[in-house]
């Protein structure tokens, strides 16, 4: 306990505050993408996001890396999607180095992953076995240049841009969420992004790019899948993009609890049949990308051009405690390939120490205090006035913590625990962006008056909720709220 009380209080030990500056130029945008897509005859690729040793058979569509680039004045903000299961901070630090090596006046690029299931295991947690990694250093060494050279594309291709904001909150965009946890709050707001050319003698405003973003697992296809796909973004992408020109660059949002398209509750009726689709199938994946593309088409029609002169970043490296003895024993067996390395107080920290676990004997397992990630806020300004805003998690945060809605149950751990600030209720715009799984993957971001890993189970369940079972521990929620709410505040 002593140990974690020391970590929260090193929150924001490191704050890097970076306003864009202007010198005359208007919007400038730029967008690039590259396929991302693993080798599956070169090498054998272990699939993320179920079980372990699910070896990748085949390729149904390319994976990609999407990278929209904005500028207003002399600075530059490249901000990428990966088709992954989830990238470590380690891999998105080594993305940045690469990117101000030759973009120098670039401000650190956001690298935010769509937590595809159907795509290599980026992260080492679905190798071959428990025990074993299912880490391709060599792919991850390539991925990285990869994701780095597109957005130095982005940045490159800048150019006199107008940009149109748009939101949706249909009843559809709530029934195409599944939520398997109790206080059952989804995150159903659908938030875009348009950008347009705005270059001498081009009336009609060719396409440039349309930032997407809304929340669900895609995991459409099962665990019984064994062909690549980047699931629903794929088919969201090519809707979106045949209907409105340009890249559609999708980022997740708070997918915490578990927002999923599986279930009968996600019920999408095939035209061709008449039927309901089915779990696991290419035709319900089509359906739900297509239908999801059609809602942003049709927001993008009633958006809103807005004037936009300057853009602010605010960052946070944080140090949120570590509680998951799993995910310990996980860096000391090398799942990692050696990254996640763990802090206390700040400190680089790699002790390792050994200890006797239920079930599992005596293991290895590393001892610093907490784990380093980052915040990030983004203010869009125009007119003198706040027209958009990002908020960035490194996670899957649960909804409730977004849009409010924590709820106190019977058999909770700490049912006394206060609840953690509403990220949405400090954003003061109309188009409050929440990128989840940005710069990293720290599991569930999950209330601490919710966390539940002792019996009783919430609710009188029979089995342990499946939230805690991947989450870095019950205090991140609170230290990533509160960091990313000094941003908004300005304290």
């Amino acid at each position: 306990m002593h140990k974690h009380a020391t970590a929260l209080t090193a929150v924001c030990l490191v704050a890097l505050t970076t306003p864009l500056a202007t010198s005359g130029q208007g919007l400038r945008a730029g967008v690039a993408k590259a396929t991302i897509t693993p080798d599956v005859k070169a090498a054998k690729v272990y699939m993320a996001g179920f079980d372990h040793n699910r070896v990748a058979t085949g390729v149904h569509d390319d994976l990609y890396v999407r990278c929209l680039a904005l500028a207003a004045g002399d600075s530059k903000l490249a901000m990428c999607a990966v088709d992954l299961i989830g990238l470590f901070y380690d891999d998105v630090l080594k993305v940045r180095d690469k990117v101000k090596a030759q973009v120098p006046d670039a401000m650190p690029v956001i690298v935010a992953s769509t937590h595809d299931h159907e795509g290599p295991d980026t992260m080492g947690l679905w190798g071959p076995s428990e025990s074993q990694s299912g880490i391709d250093e060599k792919y991850m060494d390539w991925l990285d240049d990869r994701v780095a050279s597109t957005a130095v594309e982005a940045l490159r291709s800048l150019a006199p841009a107008r940009m149109t904001l748009a939101r949706d909150d249909h009843p559809l965009l709530a029934l195409l969420q599944s939520d398997s946890r109790p206080p059952y709050v989804k995150d159903p707001h659908l938030l875009v992004m348009r950008l347009t050319s705005d270059s001498a003698g081009n009336q009609g405003g060719a396409p440039i790019a349309t930032l997407v973003n809304w929340s669900d697992h895609p995991e459409t296809l099962g665990g019984r899948n064994t062909l690549i796909t980047a699931d629903y973004p794929h088919w969201l992408c090519i809707r979106t993009e045949s209907a409105l020109g340009g890249t559609t660059v999708f980022f997740n949002g708070s997918i915490g609890g578990l927002l999923s398209t599986l279930g009968d509750d996600v019920a999408l009726q095939d035209p061709d049949t008449g039927n309901v689709a089915k779990d696991g199938t290419w035709r319900k994946v089509e359906l739900f990308g297509n239908l999801l593309g059609d809602l942003v088409v049709g927001a993008v029609r009633s958006g809103r051009a807005v004037q936009l002169d300057r853009i602010v970043e605010l960052s946070a490296v944080i140090y949120p405690p570590l509680d998951n003895d799993r995910f310990r024993i996980g860096g000391v067996l090398g799942l990692y390939g050696g990254r996640k390395q763990l802090y206390t107080d700040g400190k680089l920290d790699p002790t390792v120490s050994e200890k006797e676990f239920p079930g599992l004997g005596k293991m290895r397992y590393a001892a610093g205090a907490d784990t380093q990630t980052e915040v990030d806020y983004l203010q869009f300004l125009g007119d003198g006035s706040l027209v958009a805003e990002i908020a960035t998690v490194p996670g899957e945060i649960y909804p409730e913590l977004v849009n409010g809605g924590i709820t106190r149950y019977p058999g909770a751990d700490y049912p006394d625990a206060p609840f953690e600030p509403t990220v949405r209720a400090h954003m003061k715009s109309g188009y409050p962006f929440v990128f989840g799984l940005a710069n990293d993957e720290l599991g569930y971001i999950i209330p601490k008056a919710e966390w539940d890993n002792q019996p009783p189970w919430l609710q009188n369940k029979k089995d342990r909720w499946y939230g805690e079972i991947n989450s870095a521990g019950e205090d991140v929620a609170g230290t990533v709220t509160r960091a990313l709410v000094r941003l908004m505040d300005g304290q």
